[in-house]
């Protein structure tokens, strides 16, 4: 049986009516399906239920073969044993395992001789694998759902804390382990969000709390032995503003910072006295952005300057003088180059920054006789990324860093580098069993921006003038006369970068043929603020043009065709399958992935009790303001869809218990998207609607079951474009 010829749920019709800014109605006959307690809703569940009764019969039964093939590629392509690089600390290496069939890994400790190097343990793990002690091994616990937040050893190295989320609602429970029992404690802290830190005297723990809203805004303190409630060291009541917490490289410093979209306030304590009472670093000023760090005498600070800084300047200022009248420059402000991270050891400085090029790179500043000195490790691919391995693999008074280099054709490294010596060390490649990257082609195009988008950055900082596009395929598939099938996969909000990392599943597209595609287009990060800030507020169509001005290169140049191209984006990136889908319909893609897509914005923008909503004002603008509002309603794809349209096939997913874009967001779109017959025309299309009803925005939490979730991902795109080939 054809798969259209199977009928699709129909979503009944409640007639309801929203009423903003006095006088404009937005009618919205699927509102029946919001709640936020949807489990006691046996209307909604029966309706989830159907939805997901029909995504079966078209999607998971009838390409079962294509799933199970690509699925067992996947597993082809992972070294199911394996072990990562350790992290020494006073003689016991640490260090995590994961085992073949085993869904979730198992983090475990070892003693080690007091000079020995990670290369050292490494080379010696088989031989005294009976010389570990596990600290915890994920599989015994007994959670369907099990998200790991935070895992810390406290520095004297005698508990463990961790935190765990088992449905997928990112709230957490911390368990703290006696290490040299091996017994869970009695001690527990219930329904935290993700951070968590221990002083570094072992007597305390730091933590952050929801409000009701979803919104880190308190940081607790548990002293342990103390009777009674944990102290609420900090309260941020502005729901525009989320609170943080971090450690400084050194470990003598807890920072807590508050920050929105636009604007970043931090406090920072003695992490090394329990006692130690926060002390503001610099006041809120609005659009004023700022990180901080410790080194020696003084504290570091990456500032925007209130925006004069767009990308990010270094400064400096005693530790007694923390306010920015006393901050001084350590590198001058270069427009072009966003400082995206740094990394303070005692004797230098490490850099992450980014430019046009849409690359991470690397580079460090260390003080010589001549002066301060930077220098870049160079790389030789086009294409690639650096990342730092966090603090609690570092050793803040080493003369090495570590990080991680990776390329789209090169599995991750993990790598030393030497600043004084110029030495740099292969601690670690991740193992990628059959596959050769000499197969492969990795290149990067450039897409003009079109011309009538192009817009002015904040302090007239410098832009690029083109789209870079991130490409792979197989060499000897790829013949760049239209008939390549094509995936496209598209981000372009918050600031965030994609692309530019290994990923072993890809290949099962190049495999057969595709031409894998990444648009960092704007409203991401990838080419510094300038970029982002270009494609957010009243600019966010931006992102949708860039996308649309990057498929039709694809299509002139011949790299594909839209009838055998599918586009991808998930969160945000939903939101621009949503909107991309309303402009240019079936003539851009055949087949489209939209994953816990952001589609009903005005809806849930004007819901202040949603959660993320007031904190989301500084990203797509405040709705209660006219002029944002009527941007919104412009884009936001649930208000926009083209009735009787030609839409690709269509799968959308969702996590019921998703706390950042909530189930009924993709679950009133697709009852919308058929009722206006967008399925229907030439060719007849399917929407299939996969709501998980055990996890939330990130899918499975299991590696086997996350892998086994992709591959059906993979096989829609492959089975929905092999129809329209062979049409």
């Amino acid at each position: 049986m054809s798969t259209t010829a199977i009928t699709p749920p129909v979503a009944k019709k409640v007639p309801h009516k929203h009423v903003y800014h006095h006088s404009i109605e937005i009618h919205d006959d699927y509102h029946w399906m919001k709640s936020f307690k949807p489990t006691e809703s046996p209307e909604i569940i029966e309706y989830l239920n159907a939805e997901n009764d029909y995504a079966k019969k078209v999607h998971l039964e009838t390409h079962k073969d294509t799933i199970e093939k690509v699925y067992e590629e996947f597993v082809s392509r992972v070294a199911e044993d394996d072990v990562d690089v350790p992290v020494i600390r006073d003689g016991w290496a640490y260090y995590k395992k994961v085992l073949k069939g085993k869904q979730y890994p198992v983090y475990v400790r070892r003693k080690v001789a007091d000079k020995a190097s990670p290369k050292d343990v490494m080379e010696r793990q088989q031989e005294e694998e009976d010389k570990e002690q596990v600290l915890l091994d994920q599989n015994q616990l007994s959670f369907e759902y099990q998200s790991l937040g935070f895992y810390r050893v406290s520095r004297d190295h005698r508990k463990l804390a961790y935190s765990l989320d088992t449905t997928g609602n990112e709230i957490y429970d911390v368990y703290f382990v006696d290490l040299e029992s091996g017994k869970l404690l009695d001690e527990r802290i219930k329904s935290i969000a993700e951070e968590g830190e221990w002083s570094a005297d072992g007597k305390g723990f730091y933590y952050t709390v929801y409000d009701d809203i979803h919104r880190p805004w308190k940081v607790m303190k548990r002293v342990f032995g103390k009777t009674g409630e944990d102290d609420c060291i900090y309260t941020d009541a502005d729901q525009k503003f989320e609170v943080n917490i971090y450690k400084s490289n050194s470990g003598k410093f807890l920072f807590v910072e508050s920050t929105s979209s636009l604007t970043k306030e931090i406090h920072y304590l003695n992490a090394e006295d329990i006692t130690s009472e926060l002390k503001l670093f610099n006041k809120r000023e609005y659009r004023h952005r700022y990180h901080v760090e410790h080194q020696g005498d003084r504290f570091l600070i990456l500032t925007d300057g209130a925006g004069k800084f767009l990308n990010n300047k270094l400064c400096w200022c005693p530790l007694d003088k923390t306010d920015s009248s006393n901050w001084k420059d350590l590198l001058p402000y270069d427009p072009l180059i966003n400082l995206a991270d740094m990394q303070p050891f005692s004797g230098f400085i490490v850099l992450y920054e980014r430019s046009t090029d849409a690359n991470k790179r690397v580079k460090t500043l260390r003080d010589t006789p001549a002066g301060p000195k930077v220098e870049y490790l160079d790389f030789d691919e086009e294409i690639y990324s650096t990342h730092d391995t966090g603090t609690s693999s570092q050793d803040y008074h080493s003369d090495v860093f570590r990080f991680t280099y990776t390329s789209p054709l090169t599995p991750s490294q993990t790598l030393e580098h030497a600043p004084q010596t110029g030495k740099r060390t292969l601690l670690k490649q991740a193992n990628v069993p059959n596959y050769s990257a000499g197969q492969y082609t990795m290149k990067r195009v450039y897409v003009p921006i079109p011309e009538e988008t192009r817009v002015e950055a904040p302090f007239k900082t410098p832009l690029p003038e083109f789209i870079p596009v991130s490409m792979l395929y197989r060499t000897d598939k790829f013949q760049q006369n239209g008939k390549n099938p094509c995936m496209l996969y598209g981000y372009g909000s918050y600031g965030l970068s994609v692309g530019g990392n290994f990923d072993q599943k890809v290949f099962s597209y190049l495999d057969r043929g595709f031409v894998h595609a990444i648009a960092h287009i704007r409203g991401g990060g990838e080419c510094g603020r300038a970029w982002y800030e270009t494609g957010k507020f009243q600019h966010k169509k931006n992102t949708f043009s860039d996308f649309i001005a990057v498929a039709k290169y694809l299509h002139q140049e011949q790299y594909t065709k839209p009838e055998i191209t599918a586009i991808e984006g998930r969160s945000a990136g939903g939101l621009l399958m949503g909107a991309v889908l309303n402009q240019a319909g079936a003539d851009i893609a055949s087949a489209a992935i939209a994953g816990v897509p952001f589609v009903d914005v005005i809806n849930t923008m004007m819901d202040p009790t949603i959660p993320l909503t007031v904190m989301e004002y500084e990203e797509w603008g405040n709705p209660n303001e006219r002029e944002f509002f009527d941007c919104m309603r412009k884009y936001s794809p649930y208000d926009n869809i083209v009735e009787g349209k030609q839409y690709p096939d269509i799968l959308v997913k969702a996590g019921i218990n998703d706390p950042r874009v909530q189930y009924w967001e993709p679950a009133k779109w697709v009852a919308k998207l058929r009722d206006m017959n967008v399925d229907k025309g030439p060719e007849d299309r399917i929407i299939a609607f996969d709501c998980k009803m055990g996890s939330g925005h990130f899918g499975h939490s299991g590696r086997y079951a996350f892998l086994k979730e992709i591959a059906a991902d993979y096989a829609f795109v492959i089975e929905r474009l092999n129809k329209r080939r062979s049409e």
